[in-house]
């Protein structure tokens, strides 16, 4: 006989409890809590022994419903919560988001989506219990962005990659290029992939290792790419927050690093849900006004919209030491700890865009390559590297004004 299973759900509409109750009839029984409790509904989930907890939430009630998910989540953290949307409304899904749901349903979805996405984050937590212990995931994913679009960022993120991968053969890292313009790191390298990000999201329900194996592009190195299709009339379809959201969930189940390049990449839902799930934020930007002021608003915006940027800082690109900002005084107005410095390199940077090759084969001595393996490696939290914040002080350039706004 199957094992019996019960799901805990919190809520107070009879509405979700009732469809919930259909949907999961043939994987088990629901058990309702009380939002107004969280301790009965934390002795509801020890008596029944829940694999998932369901919480759903509400705009009307989305305040107190998003502290007691917090609350389940601090008391259980082992415990895998799906969130539970009256719609799908963006403002529902950042809070799940920022609470650490797992995944994000609503009443939109067929049962059989329901019941897949539920059957999933139970094999999924149970996997990763018996493999564990019940250990967290332990992968490490790092964004990089910058407020203009050029293959700058995408420069960065492959060369950070690469290092991460040659760092140690055993790593399983993942480049994601959702930068603009589209899948340059592909061009960097040479690498044909028909397989886009785009299809990831359409195929989320069959990603496993044999999928990435045969349909992610691939590096001599080891290095897994996936980008967004160079066909911009394909780039946005069918893609939503949620879908971001439970794809890089699921993709850090199969990667111990994923960095992402959202260089260019326009201020959106979509760009907040991919850095609110990253452990580490860079900046890139460069000495000029335009780049420090489009990047100081990019900034702000993410601040606006509560993403979560503790672990955030800056590289300057192109930069040169004896010309005004120096890059201290720059991290300073941005409010946020210096990471590096880049030099210009424009040969080795040419030679990159044009070999298919990257700079640690063609120009391994390059001053750019060897800043780039550097700072990625005093990023990770296996190094012992401490980057302490830089302060701003001695401004002798127009730049002041704009970058102290703000900061204070």
């Amino acid at each position: 006989m199957a094992e019996e299973r019960s799901f805990v759900i919190v809520t107070d509409q009879p509405s979700i409890q009732n469809w919930l109750a259909r949907s999961l009839r043939e994987l088990g029984s629901v058990m309702v809590g009380d939002p107004a409790s969280l301790e009965s509904v934390l002795q509801l989930v020890d008596v029944t022994g829940t694999r998932v907890l369901l919480v759903s939430l509400s705009r009307a009630g989305l305040r107190q419903e998003a502290k007691l998910l917090a609350g389940l989540l601090a008391a259980k953290p082992l415990l895998p919560v799906i969130a539970v949307g009256e719609s799908m409304d963006q403002e529902l899904l950042l809070a799940a988001l920022r609470a650490g749901a797992r995944d994000f349903i609503t009443p939109e979805q067929s049962t059989s989506e329901v019941v897949s996405a539920v059957r999933y984050v139970v094999e999924r937590s149970q996997v990763v219990s018996n493999n564990n212990n019940g250990a967290r995931d332990d992968s490490w994913m790092l964004a990089l962005l910058s407020s203009r679009p050029n293959g700058d960022a995408a420069m960065l993120a492959l060369h950070m990659a690469l290092a991460i991968q040659q760092r140690s053969p055993a790593n399983k890292v993942l480049l994601l290029d959702l930068g603009v313009p589209p899948a340059d790191t592909l061009l960097f390298l040479g690498i044909q992939s028909s397989y886009t990000f785009v299809d990831a999201v359409r195929s989320l329900r069959r990603l496993d290792e044999t999928l990435i194996e045969t349909a992610f592009g691939m590096h001599e190195s080891g290095l897994r790419l996936l980008a967004m299709p160079e066909d911009p009339n394909l780039a946005g379809q069918e893609i939503t927050s949620a879908d971001v959201y439970v794809l890089l969930g699921t993709l850090r189940r199969f990667f111990s690093h994923i960095v992402i390049n959202l260089g260019g990449m326009p201020s959106s839902d979509f760009l907040s849900l991919a850095v609110g799930r990253a452990d580490k934020v860079v900046f890139l930007l460069e000495q000029s006004l335009p780049s420090c002021k489009q990047n100081r608003a990019l900034l702000q915006r993410l601040r606006d919209n509560k993403i979560a940027l503790e672990g955030a800082g800056i590289i300057v690109d192109y930069y040169l030491p004896k010309m005004p900002p120096d890059a201290e005084s720059i991290a300073g107005g941005m409010n946020l700890p210096l990471l590096g410095t880049l030099p210009s390199s424009g040969m080795a940077r040419l030679g990159v865009m044009n070999t298919g090759r990257s700079m640690f084969e063609a120009a391994p001595r390059d001053p750019y390559a060897a800043a780039v393996r550097s700072v990625t490696l005093s990023l990770l939290p296996e190094s012992a590297a401490a980057m302490g914040a830089a302060g701003a002080t001695g401004w002798r350039h127009p730049l002041r004004w704009l970058l102290k706004r703000g900061a204070d």
